[in-house]
C-alpha cells in the first residue's frame, strides 16, 4: 500500500485527518506525510487529530489514547479515571451550563461505558428548549459551570465533637444523620501518642494506626451493610453517614475516607484500608458519594 492508496481509502471511510500544514493523512499515520508534525489519537472515539487541536474534532474529548497506556503493560490511566475526567462533576438530575448563551441543560442519564461502538461513553441531556440530546462532550472546568448540583446518593461527614460549637453548613449534621458512628469510647485515640498528635488522616501512619485498631474494619464493613439496607428501601432518599471522634483529625477522618472508598465502589482504594470485600457490592452501582471533613484541618484541641 502507498500513501496515495492509504489516503484514498481513508477519505472514502471519512477517517483521514488534516494537518495544520493542510495535508491530509490516513489515520494510521502518527505524523504528517508532508511536514512530519505528530498527531494524537482521542481516547474516547479513536479519531486522529492534528497536534494543533487540543480538543478532539469528532467528540470534543481532550484525553489522548496514550494516556490510557498499554493494556499488557498496565494502564497509566484506567478507563474509570478517564471517564471520571470526561464526566466531571455532572450527576443525573443536576443542571449545568456550557458557558454559552442559553446552553443550560439537565443531565438525564450517564453511560460511562466502555461501549462496544462509538461513542465509548455517553451522556443524555435535556436543553432549555426541551430537546433531548446524546453526546460525549467532556467537562471543561474553564468553560462549564454547575447551575444546580444534584444531591449525592451518600454523603460521608467526619466531625470532632470538641468542635460542636462550630458554625456553618455542617454544624447540625448529627441531627440530620442517617447513620452515626461514635468512635470516642470504644477505640483508642491516636491523640494520646505524642508522635501522632500533630498529624492527621492526611498522614499514612495515622490511617494505618486507626485501621489497625481491633474492631474498626468490622464496624465499617457493618456500616457498609447498613448503607446497602437503606438503599434497598422502597423510598429513594439521600443517605448521610457521620463518623465522630474527639478532635476530628484522626479516627473520624480516617474512617470517613475508608467509607467513601467502600460506598463509591472503589475496590482498589478500599483495599488500602483492608475493606476490598466490603466495596465489591457497590462497584456496579456507581453511586454519587460526597466526602466532607468538618474539622479535620482545625487546630489540635488542648486536653
Amino acid at each position: 500500500m502507498t500513501y496515495e492508496t492509504d489516503l484514498a481509502a481513508a477519505k472514502r471511510a471519512r477517517r483521514a485527518w488534516t494537518c495544520s500544514c493542510g495535508a491530509d493523512n490516513p489515520p494510521a499515520y502518527d505524523a504528517c506525510h508532508d511536514c512530519q508534525r505528530p498527531s494524537w489519537t482521542c481516547a474516547s472515539c479513536g479519531t486522529v487529530n492534528a497536534t494543533v487541536w487540543s480538543r478532539c474534532q469528532e467528540c470534543d474529548s481532550t484525553i489522548p489514547a496514550e494516556a490510557l497506556g498499554d493494556r499488557e503493560e498496565g494502564f497509566e490511566m484506567t478507563w474509570e479515571e478517564h471517564t471520571a475526567l470526561q464526566v466531571g462533576p455532572r450527576r443525573v438530575g443536576g443542571r449545568y451550563d456550557h458557558g454559552y448563551a442559553d446552553s443550560e441543560y439537565e443531565v438525564l442519564a450517564i453511560d460511562r461505558g466502555p461501549r462496544e461502538s462509538w461513542p465509548s461513553w455517553q451522556i443524555t441531556v435535556r436543553g432549555k428548549d426541551g430537546e433531548v440530546r446524546e453526546h460525549c462532550t467532556g467537562w471543561d472546568p474553564r468553560r462549564d459551570r454547575i447551575v444546580a448540583q444534584a444531591p449525592a446518593d451518600v454523603t460521608v461527614v467526619s466531625v470532632g465533637r470538641l468542635h460542636d460549637d462550630a458554625e456553618g453548613k455542617w454544624a447540625d449534621v448529627l441531627q440530620r444523620a442517617t447513620i452515626a458512628l461514635d468512635l470516642r469510647a470504644h477505640f483508642r485515640d491516636p491523640h494520646v501518642r505524642a508522635d501522632l498528635r500533630q498529624l492527621t488522616a492526611h498522614d499514612q501512619v495515622v490511617r494505618d494506626t486507626v485501621m489497625d485498631t481491633p474492631g474498626v474494619r468490622e464496624l465499617l464493613a457493618a456500616t457498609a451493610l447498613q448503607v446497602q439496607g437503606y438503599l434497598a428501601g422502597p423510598t429513594a432518599a439521600p443517605i448521610t453517614v457521620v463518623t465522630q471522634c474527639a478532635g476530628g483529625r484522626h479516627r473520624a477522618a480516617t474512617t470517613a475516607l475508608a467509607l467513601r472508598a467502600v460506598v463509591s465502589g472503589d475496590v482498589e482504594s478500599a483495599a488500602a484500608y483492608g475493606l476490598a470485600d466490603a466495596a465489591k457490592p457497590f462497584a456496579e452501582r456507581r453511586l454519587a458519594v460526597d466526602l466532607v471533613h468538618r474539622d479535620l484541618d482545625k487546630d489540635v484541641v488542648a486536653r
